[in-house]
């Protein structure tokens, strides 16, 4: 239905937040994708998306889809600064800040299962009662009596403390780390509290997930080395619970974005593959997510002026292909479409959504230099050596020339296809095969992969940023426009 015929306006229209914090519509409007169940039910742990993919919106609803479906209780922990910067600076006699960086992980992830536990009060069989009881002794020795919440307790080891109360376990009161030798101290107190865990989590299992990783980031050694010391610690843990006896399995859950994920690098990293789950979204999807957003019975389509745009290209089609198809920046076009609009119209016309492009793409190559420029430092270079070139290259040799003549040492390091692979991974590029078919993107295709020949298209989401012009069809005949040359040509 169009808002028109439903008797409304701009007005009417409530999109709710564009970020998951802020976002007062989240869960009413939230779209169910199959990463919900996989999350709940399956195996995948490692859950990677690029920025404003909607990571965080799905890390905000598990706890009540949870509870909806019956499964296990979740702990949803976003790390603050104090505790990034203990963890961090966390380091062990005779190993190297790798390992002790998982050490320190799975220190802390134990205890914060432990206490969320404890504080349940639950009825335990007579094994988990023991179990379950030494792990509250421990606790409240070293913790106090209230759970602990957002790490912060647990990193009172990575602050320095000298000593742990470890009688609970039987171990004698008040060892210290000079009576231990210090490189076995964290292993041997991981091992105990994990055995003393076992038992409980089988009667109870749990989901501790964890966000914002990419608060503290900074691409430093030392911030690869804790998130690759959390993945680490998190596979070890839900390896360690893995079925237990329960078709609920305890699992740490993590949420990370991938192009950080993507820049870590460690030994068997492969055996991490099994667990990832990249957040992508189709143009359906994203529809779905604009209409549940409007008021009812209105469609995405029913805010825009009727008919086509010259090209052929109705309005929805024609903004979707302008975003990298994630849900924040689709609803922040729409949102600039609604005010070009104002709160009086009955919908967004041809000419309105064409100008609230030229905002919108600008902020695309902003945000796209900022949401790189740690992982990616060669990025905005390659980025802006696009500026007021050509929307089209017939062939890899012709961007490559432009990128060598705008940037010749970043393509002497990286290499001619680790260039153009760099700006195909990030969506910059897209390639379209034999000069026929669609452009692909890496956006639509996650598992898509950079070919030896194409034709390369500039993403149209970045075309007025970058200030890009039409290129002229290829001498010679037999060419066939794309999308991308209908819509460059209309707009």
């Amino acid at each position: 239905m169009r808002l028109a015929e439903a008797g409304l306006a701009v007005r009417d229209i409530d999109l709710g937040g564009f970020d998951a914090e802020s976002d007062h519509k989240l869960a009413e409007d939230f779209v169910r994708t199959p990463l919900v169940d996989e999350a709940l039910t399956g195996r995948g742990h490692l859950f990677l998306g690029r920025k404003g993919s909607g990571k965080s919106a799905l890390f905000r609803q598990l706890p009540a889809l949870s509870r909806v479906a019956q499964g296990p209780s979740m702990l949803a922990v976003t790390p603050d600064d104090y505790a990034w910067s203990a963890l961090k600076a966390y380091r062990e006699q005779g190993l190297a800040p790798e390992q002790a960086h998982t050490n320190a992980w799975k220190f802390t992830l134990a205890v914060e299962l432990a206490s969320y536990l404890i504080a349940l009060e639950l009825s335990w069989s007579e094994k988990a009662f023991g179990q379950a009881a030494a792990l509250k002794t421990f606790i409240e020795r070293n913790f106090g009596k209230q759970r602990t919440r957002g790490l912060l307790p647990a990193t009172s080891l990575l602050k320095g403390i000298e000593s742990f109360d470890l009688s609970a376990f039987g171990f004698g009161v008040g060892l210290t780390r000079k009576d231990v030798q210090e490189q076995a101290l964290t292993p041997a107190l991981i091992e105990v509290l994990l055995s003393h865990l076992e038992a409980p989590l089988q009667e109870y299992p749990l989901l501790l997930e964890l966000d914002r990783l990419d608060d503290a980031w900074d691409g430093t050694s030392e911030s690869q080395s804790l998130l690759v010391g959390l993945l680490k610690a998190s596979k070890d843990i839900n390896d360690r619970f893995r079925n237990v006896g329960n078709k609920n399995s305890t699992r740490v859950l993590v949420f990370l974005r991938t192009d950080i994920y993507d820049s870590l690098r460690f030994d068997d990293k492969d055996k991490h593959r099994p667990f990832e789950q990249r957040i992508s979204w189709s143009g359906e999807q994203l529809t779905d997510l604009v209409a549940r957003r409007l008021p009812k019975n209105v469609t995405f389509d029913g805010i825009f002026e009727s008919g086509k745009l010259r090209g052929s290209t109705l309005p929805v089609d024609y903004l979707l292909r302008r975003t990298f198809l994630r849900p924040r920046e689709v609803l922040q076009y729409v949102d600039l479409c609604l005010k070009l609009a104002g709160t009086s119209a009955v919908e967004v016309t041809k000419r309105q959504l064409r100008e609230a492009e030229v905002t919108f793409s600008s902020w695309k190559v902003d945000d796209l230099k900022q949401e790189y420029s740690k992982a990616l430092p060669d990025f905005e270079p390659l980025l802006e050596a696009l500026r007021q070139q050509v929307h089209r290259y017939d062939t890899f040799d012709q961007l490559v020339e432009l990128l060598r003549k705008k940037q010749p040492d970043i393509v002497e390091r990286l290499g001619a296809r680790g260039s153009l692979e760099l700006l195909f991974e990030t969506s910059v590029i897209g390639i379209r095969l034999g000069g026929a078919g669609q452009t692909r993107y890496k956006s639509s295709d996650p598992s898509l992969a950079l070919p030896t020949a194409g034709t390369v298209y500039i993403h149209q989401g970045l075309v007025k940023g970058l200030n890009v012009r039409e290129a002229r069809a290829p001498a010679g005949g037999g060419f066939i426009p794309s999308d991308e040359d209908a819509d460059i040509t209309s707009a």
